[in-house]
């Protein structure tokens, strides 16, 4: 969200273009996850976890349509009348996807999946694989 990495250094084209991108991609899975949409049996859903979880995502609704053409194609709509995803659409996109999150983990309060969850999130902001400090320990997962 501040156009810098972890250390507060600014990111430098071409990176800054690679950052927003994975952005906009995980802003896309995690929305096929919440809302519990689609037809592809294989995809994880949030519903699978907690009866009745899904979260109505309307910033994200909002933008769909340009991330993704942003994301996957290479069209005429990218040069005329291009809307630019800026900073703002990008702080509220995050902000919908950290509570559609909070929301998840609510209704995993008292099921099944609780502590396996609680414990997977726990082991991911410690450390990674290797023993180096965990990316996602800045990240409020619980």
């Amino acid at each position: 969200m501040s156009g810098c990495d972890i250390q507060g250094v600014p990111f430098r084209p071409p990176i800054n273009t690679h950052v927003s991108h994975a952005f906009y991609l995980n802003c896309r899975k995690l929305a096929v996850f919440f809302e519990s949409r689609g037809s592809d049996a294989d995809d994880v859903k949030a519903s699978h976890y907690a009866d009745n979880c899904c979260a109505a995502l309307p910033i994200l609704n909002e933008w769909r349509t340009r991330i993704n053409k942003q994301l996957a194609h290479i069209t005429y709509s990218r040069d005329v009348g291009a809307r630019e995803i800026d900073r703002e659409a990008c702080k509220a996109l995050y902000g919908e996807v950290k509570e559609a999150w909070s929301e998840f983990r609510k209704s995993l309060r008292g099921g099944s999946f609780e502590a396996e969850f609680d414990a997977q999130v726990r082991a991911r902001k410690v450390a990674d694989l290797n023993g180096e400090p965990s990316e996602f320990r800045f990240y409020d997962l619980d």
